[in-house]
């Protein structure tokens, strides 16, 4: 089969306050919006649903460009949004204003797909801290996701976030949400210049918060879960990872894989498999 070939779409995404809310300000003004850059993927014929796919930290969607592949070849639209401060998304590099703005973004990225798709079914597939922000919008916003992929979600994040300056130095150097820090690990992004190592505190300290607050919460979900995760993975806890998928849900462990499963044919292959059997056409 040929491969199927993305087209981008810049979604006009309104400004955020530092809470995460809404920033006031007239639409359609460029000071007042945030282009967020969309891969989207169509399939041959009427697709079955959508799937959108939410990305690690410091990644971008099209990292996800094989497994976008797979699920186009096997019927469905697929999205690879950039989050803002990554990929080609505006927005500074690695800074989010919080889970209320990663939230409003994830929603008009699926209104988006609805809107061209009302009646399809659509299913979230987060990778590392994506899974946790796709938990989080399935906790919140049930109604609006038929299956969710977890893979190798960051349950218990840690950065290395910037502290505040001690003795006569905290004067003049103030740490603020803005103020820059790194992952802590190195990725396996060789060559990949969209790809970069910073996360701001305000970003890395909801991160952290919001693992918290939602890994608690996956036992509410009533949509099939699937936790799929690498064996070799240094940075999930395989056990806090498999408390996701509750007694319900499906977890599953790929040999040889560290965190970047998604990228690995055999987890392509599986997540493809599950998504067409949790929705069925």
């Amino acid at each position: 089969m040929s491969r199927i070939e993305p087209t981008v779409t810049y979604l006009e995404l309104r400004a955020s306050t530092p809470d995460g809310d809404a920033a006031g300000g007239i639409q359609h003004k460029a000071e007042g919006l945030v282009l967020l850059h969309v891969q989207e993927l169509a399939p041959p014929g009427e697709p079955r649903g959508a799937v959108t796919i939410v990305h690690d930290v410091g990644s971008h969607g099209g990292r996800y460009l094989d497994l976008a592949q797979a699920l186009a070849a096997d019927g469905w639209a697929v999205a690879l949004p950039d989050l803002r401060g990554h990929g080609r998304s505006e927005g500074e590099r690695g800074h989010s204003n919080g889970i209320k703005e990663v939230l409003r973004d994830l929603g008009d990225v699926q209104d988006h797909l609805a809107y061209r798709q009302p009646e399809a079914p659509k299913v979230l597939v987060g990778h590392g801290l994506g899974a946790i922000w796709a938990l989080a919008y399935a906790c919140e916003r049930p109604g609006d996701v038929a299956a969710l992929v977890l893979a190798a979600p960051l349950v218990e994040p840690r950065f290395e976030l910037p502290k505040p300056a001690g003795g006569l130095a905290k004067l003049f150097k103030k740490v603020g949400p803005n103020a820059p820090g790194k992952l802590g690990w190195k990725q396996d992004a060789a060559g990949d210049a969209l790809a970069h190592d910073v996360i701001t505190l305000r970003a890395g300290e909801q991160a952290i918060e919001t693992a918290q607050r939602y890994r608690g919460r996956a036992g509410e979900l009533s949509v099939p879960v699937l936790v799929l995760g690498g064996a070799s993975d240094p940075l999930v806890d395989a056990g806090a990872a498999k408390a996701l998928a509750g007694a319900r849900g499906t977890h599953e462990s790929v040999a040889g894989v560290a965190h970047d499963v998604l990228r690995d044919a055999k987890a392509i292959a599986r997540a493809v498999a599950w998504i067409g059997g949790a929705v069925p056409r």
